[in-house]
C-alpha cells in the first residue's frame, strides 16, 4: 500500500532556480530532512494506535528510507523500504516489515482487522502537508545564511 502526500513550492521563476540549486547544493538532503519531520507524526500516531499485546509491532514502527536508516542498525522491523528521490522530490516510508503487521492492519480469515498505520495517515494528513511545509521553510532559511 502507496499512498503519498504532495507539497508544492510555488514562486517566480528566479525563486524556484534557487531552490532547485540549493537542493542540488545539499543532494537533496534539505527536502527530505523535512519529509521525515512531517512522517514523524505518521509514525507517532501508528504507534500509538497499533494493537498491543507485546509492544513489538509498536516497537517495530519506524521511518524508513531515509539516509539514517543505515545508521538504526535494527533488525526489529526498521527496514522497512529504501529511498527515492531527488533535489526536487524526497520519498519516505513509514511502517514495518514486521510478519503479523499485514494481517493487524487487513485482517485475515481468523483475524479481525485493527487497523492503524491507514487511519494515522489518514488522519495526520494535513498535519504532516503543514510540518512539512514549515520544516522546508527552516531548513532552507538556515541553508540560505
Amino acid at each position: 500500500m502507496t499512498t503519498a502526500i504532495r507539497v508544492t513550492i510555488i514562486g517566480d521563476k528566479k525563486l524556484v532556480q534557487k531552490l532547485r540549486r540549493l537542493g542540488d547544493d545539499t543532494g537533496g538532503r534539505l527536502l527530505e530532512a523535512a519529509v521525515v519531520s512531517g512522517a514523524l507524526l505518521v509514525q507517532n500516531e501508528a504507534k500509538r494506535k497499533s494493537p498491543l499485546k507485546t509492544g513489538n509491532l509498536r516497537r517495530s514502527i519506524h521511518i524508513g528510507g531515509h539516509s539514517n536508516r543505515s545508521e538504526l542498525g535494527r533488525s526489529d522491523g526498521s527496514d522497512v523500504g529504501g529511498n527515492a528521490g531527488s533535489a526536487t522530490e524526497a520519498h519516505v516510508m513509514v511502517g514495518t516489515n514486521v510478519v503479523y503487521a499485514a494481517p493487524q492492519e487487513f485482517g485475515t480469515s481468523t483475524i479481525p482487522a485493527h487497523p492503524y498505520l491507514r487511519p494515522a495517515f489518514d488522519e495526520q494528513q494535513d498535519a504532516v502537508r503543514i510540518e512539512i511545509g514549515e520544516a522546508l521553510k527552516d531548513l532552507i532559511l538556515k541553508a540560505a545564511r
